[in-house]
């Protein structure tokens, strides 16, 4: 570990596999296999449970430089490794068309790509388009053309309405998870970098604080 290292550096914790034993140099499919038993039998298995409080030996530290415009957050915790989401409501599905693929990503957080929309009846495709427009700060989802960059021009603005709900509707469920499972991972050291990075780094206030009352 160079001690010279950026303060700003984030340790990321990876195994570090045991060394020595024989490598056979074999090439009949049965020396291939028991290659691959003997690697397997030489990892050492760790639970998520325990990445929350205690590092395990034999491990190695990594670094990921923080570049300017990016915030390091601290104190993630592996936790239990599973968790209970909201599940997306079809109440919002849009009646007549049926979503049969999608193209997406998370990109910095935000969700991008397309989302493609077949109508049941005739066949025609939609495509809406999932972006973070910065200059106004929102989500926007365009309905376009299901192959070229331009609009769409052969359905109505009810079907429009309709497909673009259901769109934001499932997007929606999406960030949400996401943030849902940040946040549970997040210690309160995370929580006050994540709020910092957000324009949020406020004073926390206790719930008995006088400043909470109204006539503070």
């Amino acid at each position: 570990m160079n001690d010279e290292s950026d303060s700003t550096d984030l340790d990321v914790l990876r195994e570090r596999p045991r060394r020595g034993g024989a490598m056979n140099t074999g090439k009949t499919e049965g020396e291939r296999h028991a290659r691959q038993r003997a690697a397997i039998e030489g990892m050492t298995r760790i639970p998520l449970a325990d990445l929350r409080n205690d590092c395990p030996p034999n491990l190695e530290a990594l670094y990921a430089a923080v570049q300017e415009g990016q915030a390091l957050i601290p104190g993630l915790q592996m936790g239990v490794g599973a968790l209970t989401v909201q599940r997306w409501d079809p109440s919002y599905a849009a009646t007549g068309w049926t979503l049969h693929g999608a193209d997406l990503t998370l990109d910095m957080g935000h969700p991008f790509g397309s989302m493609f929309y077949r109508n049941d009846a005739d066949g025609r495709v939609m495509r809406v388009g999932v972006k973070w427009h910065p200059p106004v700060q929102q989500l926007e989802f365009p309905a376009l053309h299901p192959s070229r960059p331009e609009l769409t021009s052969d359905c109505s603005d009810e079907e429009v309405a309709a497909v673009v709900l259901d769109a934001r509707s499932r997007i929606g469920v999406l960030v949400a998870a996401n943030a849902q499972i940040g946040s549970f991972v997040a210690a309160e050291e995370s929580e006050d970098a994540i709020l910092d990075a957000s324009g949020l780094g406020l004073e926390r206030l206790a719930d008995d604080d006088p400043r909470l009352t109204c006539d503070a």
